[in-house]
């Protein structure tokens, strides 16, 4: 602004010196633009044609610091910075790769402790040319349709009731057509990542040529070597099921499989940064959906749809044990308890423990089926799995740890069935497909039905008069037992 300013009115006659005691400038610095115009000016019309001496005409005034000595930076400064960097270059030698590195301010603490007197920031530059390395040229991707797809994990913090959780957001990025999809959970393990990849593929009905991912464990069994990898057998089932490819990236090098890097912080800033407190997890896993579809919208998913192979079925994936049957009819299945149809006890089961459901197996039929539990000692019980052994002891119903885990089935056992407790069965065992809610609502009708609802009648005259001569007859024995 000054320069122009200067010029401006230089050229509308004015002389130097005012102009310079008006700006409040030094004579020298108007002069000096002032030659530096006019000279440029001769340049260009002596060639037209150049673009630099054009530029030069209009371009900031600029200052040369290249001859400009450092005042405080010295050469022992500069020889003790090279020996910390030795040491550091030392130290990765013998311990590999590592975050502990000296930093630009763990070396300035050392200078001042040493008695250098230098700030942090006037030694930072001089630090980062001495570590400066050729900077890493990266050659851009064009991927066809169908072809990849890659594949990460999240971290999501959120409130549920007041309470703060840690979720992990399964992410699977489209680099050809920058579709995302993505998922919560409560952990990061095997299971999860083989149902992570179940979910995605079901939901866009086709299977991607290859998939990509980083050196997590759940893709990485072992290093062998120094580059080369063992696959996790489960991950080699997956893509063998599927037919995809698993690619692995190098270490360290996030960049090459950088859109789903970047899909991760995407889609948890449009999703989880403006709202973060939810009822429950399946709340929270709806509003991501909802963000995704919106982030979505202007995706030609429906394009690549069409160049996916095709889903045959869902992968079958679960945690597979033999468990014995206890002689409660329970089998203890990661540290919780699933109950088993009573004619089992003490027999061996398979249980086949899915992520969020449990299947038991006898003879290649499905026995029991159940959620499955989360934390310790918990217990999960159908009525059914114990009608046999409740019509041949159907007093022990009342006070049975079956009846105490369905509350409402046990309010209406206690109104309406307490006297009856073989009726109840009965009841049960006819309609023992129904859900729970729909057979306390069978229950209920039916004991109004049967008209058998056990209220207090009221006393008749001659129970009135039996009652009385009971306790005349008990006051004669008492008196006669004190005489």
């Amino acid at each position: 602004m000054d320069k122009c300013t200067i010029i401006r009115l230089l050229e509308s006659g004015r002389s130097q010196r005012s102009v310079a005691k008006e700006l409040h400038m030094n004579r020298r610095t108007v002069a000096k633009y002032w030659e530096e115009y006019i000279e440029t000016k001769e340049q260009i019309t002596l060639d037209p044609t150049d673009p630099m001496k054009k530029e030069a005409l209009t371009a900031k005034p600029t200052y040369n610091s290249a001859n400009r000595s450092p005042r405080k930076y010295t050469e022992k400064m500069d020889k003790r910075i090279d020996e910390l960097l030795a040491f550091d270059s030392e130290k990765t030698k013998k311990l590999g790769r590592h975050k502990q590195k000296l930093t630009t301010k763990s070396i300035h603490e050392i200078l001042v402790a040493e008695g250098f007197d230098i700030a942090e920031s006037t030694i930072r530059p001089y630090v980062r040319k001495k570590l400066q390395k050729q900077r890493e040229a990266f050659v851009k991707q064009i991927y066809p349709l169908g072809y990849r797809i890659e594949f990460d994990f999240g971290e999501v913090k959120c409130l549920i009731k007041g309470e703060k959780y840690t979720y992990y957001l399964a992410v699977f990025s489209s680099p050809a057509t920058g579709y995302r999809w993505g998922r919560l959970y409560t952990s990061s393990n095997q299971q999860v990542f083989v149902d992570a990849h179940i979910q995605f593929f079901k939901e866009v009905q086709g299977v991607y040529s290859t998939v990509v991912y980083d050196n997590m464990r759940n893709v990485i069994q072992k290093f062998v070597g120094k580059h080369e990898k063992e696959l996790n057998e489960e991950l080699l089932k997956l893509s063998l099921f599927y037919g995809f490819e698993p690619v692995v990236t190098n270490t360290y090098s996030g960049n090459e499989k950088g859109h789903v890097e970047k899909s991760v912080q995407v889609i948890r800033d449009r999703a989880f940064t403006k709202i973060y407190e939810f009822a429950s997890m399946a709340h929270a896993q709806e509003y991501l959906t909802d963000a995704l579809t919106k982030l979505n919208q202007k995706v030609s998913i429906e394009t690549e749809k069409s160049q996916l192979k095709p889903l045959v079925s869902d992968y079958d994936y679960a945690i597979t044990t033999n468990q014995k049957v206890d002689k409660y009819s329970f089998i203890h299945v990661k540290n919780n308890f699933y109950s088993i149809p009573d004619y089992l006890v003490g027999e061996l089961v398979t249980a086949k423990l899915y992520l969020n459901e449990l299947k038991v197996v006898r003879n290649g039929q499905i026995v029991a089926s159940h959620a499955r539990l989360s934390g310790r000692d918990n217990y999960q019980v159908e009525m059914r799995h114990y009608l046999y052994t409740l019509k041949r002891k159907p007093g022990a119903i009342e006070h049975s740890l079956v009846l105490a885990k369905l509350p409402r089935l046990r309010r209406c056992f206690l109104q309406f069935y307490k006297q009856r407790p073989k009726r109840f069965i009965q009841l049960i065992e006819e309609k023992q497909k129904l859900p729970i809610d729909e057979l306390v609502t069978y229950l209920d009708e039916q004991a109004i039905k049967d008209h058998e609802v056990f209220t207090p009648k009221p006393a008749t005259k001659a129970v009135n008069e039996a009652r009385n001569q009971l306790r005349e007859y008990n006051r004669l024995h008492q008196v006669s037992e004190v005489i």
